[in-house]
């Protein structure tokens, strides 16, 4: 018998915004029409609603005047403050597993760093920063994964709503690109033969990226 979803209609909704943008269907600085996205769900309004004032009380977007609310697009000091808490969170996470890293958890990561060496191979570049995109933000929700902890997972997940990364991407995936395999694998390769200097390795990569992003040509 196939897992009966329990969620209000309300929640669904939430989560399928809430998703697309986190994968970047949904852009940054968007207008999204409530009854347009009613229609594409075939749903009433009041539920999309109902998600959207959610959404809105998490400062994820903003209610516009003709039932319609726009994405809101972060500021400097906002993507700092959240790669900052995203680095405290997933170096607590990594040190939580340093004498016990869950072998199937590693082994997943190295398949996610294993894909990104592939994509450099891509040759259209749009779906090359797409898929890199992706499979960054799976890596490091797979970080958070390891300290087994249902919170720092909501965590990871809420601050991920806060910093796009289609739009990180998009302004510094060329400037990261040659580093981009090699300081994932850093992490998992000290995870595996020096569990300590896992830790160094994940703070100098969020250094390295976060002070490429705040460099780029920003508000």
């Amino acid at each position: 018998m196939s897992e009966i979803d329990t969620r209000s209609l309300t929640d669904r909704v939430y989560d399928y915004l809430l998703e697309r943008i986190i994968a970047g269907a949904i852009k940054y600085g968007e207008t999204l029409s409530i009854r347009a996205i009613a229609e594409e769900l075939k749903i009433s309004t009041m539920p999309v609603r109902e998600a959207v004032k959610r959404l809105a009380f998490e400062q994820i977007v903003e209610i516009k005047p003709r039932s319609s609310c726009q994405v809101k697009v972060p500021s400097r000091s906002m993507i700092a403050d959240v790669y900052d808490a995203r680095e405290m969170l997933e170096l607590h996470a990594l040190s939580k597993c340093l004498n016990r890293p869950d072998p199937e958890k590693l082994a997943a990561l190295w398949r996610i760093v294993e894909e990104m060496r592939a994509v450099e191979h891509e040759k259209d570049s749009a779906t090359r920063e797409k898929r890199a995109v992706e499979l960054d933000r799976r890596f490091h929700a797979g970080v958070c994964a390891l300290a087994e902890n249902e919170y720092v997972d909501q965590f990871y997940r809420q601050l991920a709503l806060h910093v796009n990364m289609t739009l990180i991407h998009e302004k510094t995936y060329d400037k990261l690109r040659k580093q981009y395999y090699e300081s994932h694998a850093e992490i998992l390769r000290c995870l595996e033969k020096d569990p300590p200097a896992a830790l160094e390795v994940l703070r100098k990569h969020f250094r390295d990226t976060k002070k490429v992003l705040l460099n780029n040509d920003r508000e």
